[in-house]
């Protein structure tokens, strides 16, 4: 019963080195390897960052004409209930005027995709290296994200409840997950 718009696009790499792109949670290299190594291999970002920035009333407005006036490219829902609606905004000028009215936002936060953020980075950086002429404009410097207005967003609990200590006594267990 509720809505969510966001863009689909690329960010930059420095904007995550900048700080532009605010992130709340440590990493775990091992899991960075693994996200390095794949899309190292496949040259490419196969999931997307979901980003949110502070909802901004001209972009809204921006959006929201573009959907009003233009047909959607996909329309479906999933098996789990929930719909997707897909409008591409092929107006160069509209584009235009995306990114320079993003351009103004402050910052970016990491809603979820910290490992696969830092990851893209550390490949766009070891591209950088590859090719130490590069301008910034090639796609290395970029990796793909959902971006949506904190007002979009419902946060849910993120719980874990541990129903069995699998047979070690309590202090034990909390020295291990400690680890």
């Amino acid at each position: 019963g509720r809505a969510q718009t966001g863009i689909v696009g690329c960010v930059s790499i420095d904007e995550y080195l900048n700080d532009t792109i605010k992130k709340h949670e440590f990493t775990r290299v091992e899991k960075e390897i693994d996200r390095i190594n794949h899309f190292d291999v496949c040259n490419a970002n196969t999931e997307p960052v979901f980003l949110t920035y502070r909802d901004d009333k001209r972009l809204r407005m921006l959006i929201e004409g573009w959907m009003c006036a233009h047909a959607p490219e996909y329309d479906f829902i999933t098996e789990d209930g929930i719909g997707h609606t897909l409008w591409a905004i092929t107006d160069r000028s509209v584009v235009e005027s995306l990114i320079s009215l993003f351009h103004e936002i402050d910052s970016f936060y990491i809603a979820d995709g910290h490992h696969r953020s830092a990851s893209a980075v550390k490949v766009g950086q070891k591209r950088r290296k590859e090719n130490p002429g590069y301008t910034g404009d090639e796609e290395f410097n970029f990796f793909m994200a959902v971006i949506f207005p904190d007002s979009d967003l419902k946060i849910f609990d993120y719980n874990r409840v541990v129903k069995d200590l699998n047979g070690l006594p309590a202090g034990e267990f909390l020295d291990r997950i400690s680890e």
